[in-house]
């Protein structure tokens, strides 16, 4: 079925299989590196590859300095760091930890979401990303992500890509994850209870939206 727009995704979506990969060395605990699964979305039985997700958890429990662990793997990872927990003792930030449920013990993040240019447009990012993250959540008590653009003209920043074109990419994919439920917490960094139903709520809205790309036999 075609959109608005007169276009329709490569493959029926519910064809698309997620393989999550988790590496980690033997030795390494909860103070040496975070838990990074990279998950692929392809077309089952051998088809074209629709994209790649990035999430990476942290246990505040278990982690003696979530702050200094994050903020040692890259710069993304290092501002949402600074912005969610304390730079001297590794806490939680106050107001986050009012703010969200007290289940759980690990924050879950949504580093990175990247989609062949030929699946974008259909408003399955979000679903798929949601899907993951409901995957993964398992023992989480919040998920978080810090909406920025990926692509190669944006990976400088909003200097040399000029200021309004910045702000403009960086709302549209503040809409997005809005789709799922986050909400802006702090300096570009959005975060979503995952105590609530939110999540389930709005994913299951996803799934019905994205079943007008569906295709059946004849």
């Amino acid at each position: 079925m075609s959109n608005e727009n007169d276009r329709t995704p490569p493959d029926d979506p519910s064809s698309i299989v997620l393989t999550f990969q988790h590496r980690h060395y033997w030795w390494f605990s909860a103070n040496d590196a975070p838990e990074t699964w990279h998950i692929s979305a392809d077309i089952d039985g051998g088809g074209p590859h629709v994209g790649d997700m990035d999430i990476t958890l942290v246990d505040t429990y278990e982690t003696r300095d979530p702050f200094a662990l994050l903020d040692g793997q890259d710069a993304e990872l290092g501002h949402v760091a600074g912005t969610l927990f304390d730079a001297g003792d590794g806490r939680l930030d106050p107001d986050l930890d009012e703010q969200l449920e007290p289940a759980g013990s690990r924050i879950l993040i949504l580093h990175s979401v990247r989609l062949a240019p030929e699946w974008r447009g259909f408003g399955l990012g979000a679903l798929l990303a949601g899907t993951a993250i409901r995957k993964l959540s398992g023992g989480a008590r919040a998920a978080v992500c810090y909406p920025a653009p990926l692509n190669e003209q944006a990976q400088a920043g909003p200097d040399d890509q000029g200021d309004a074109e910045w702000d403009k990419a960086v709302a549209a994919l503040q809409q997005v994850w809005e789709r799922l439920g986050f909400q802006h917490f702090r300096d570009g960094v959005h975060v979503l209870d995952l105590s609530l139903v939110t999540l389930d709520d709005k994913l299951g809205q996803l799934r019905k939206d994205a079943e007008r790309y569906r295709t059946f036999p004849d």
